[in-house]
């Protein structure tokens, strides 16, 4: 029998630096996706949520830059500022669009964290 040892891919539990807020930086990306497929229930309210969505990605972003993962850290910015858009669109679909695009950035963020790990 044969045992093949292979140093396991990079990921939250050893690739972190020790209280860096990772946990945190995940729980963001979960808040930012709920908030997201929530449907739009009117401008003002859209506006919002694009704010805070931006402050929830923001703050992840920051975790993760904090637990030395620049790769993701980075790929948190642009659906970030996306999010914060909403609040200058001028119609609830141009908000619901800005969602929808936002939302498949940090879902590729989220591929990105669950096959790279903290890079």
């Amino acid at each position: 029998m044969v045992l093949a040892l292979a140093a396991p891919a990079p990921g939250p539990a050893w690739a972190q630096r020790p209280f860096c807020g990772y946990g945190e930086g995940v729980a963001g990306l979960r808040q930012a996706q709920e908030a997201l497929s929530r449907p739009v229930e009117g401008l003002l309210a859209g506006r919002e949520a694009g704010l805070t969505i931006a402050g929830v990605l923001d703050g992840a972003h920051a975790a993760f830059a904090r637990c030395g993962c620049p790769r993701l850290a980075e790929t948190l910015a642009e659906p970030a500022r996306m999010a914060e858009s909403a609040a200058s669109q001028a119609s609830v679909s141009a908000v619901a669009e800005t969602f929808r695009q936002t939302g498949l950035r940090i879902r590729l963020a989220r591929q990105q964290l669950e096959r790279d790990g903290c890079r």
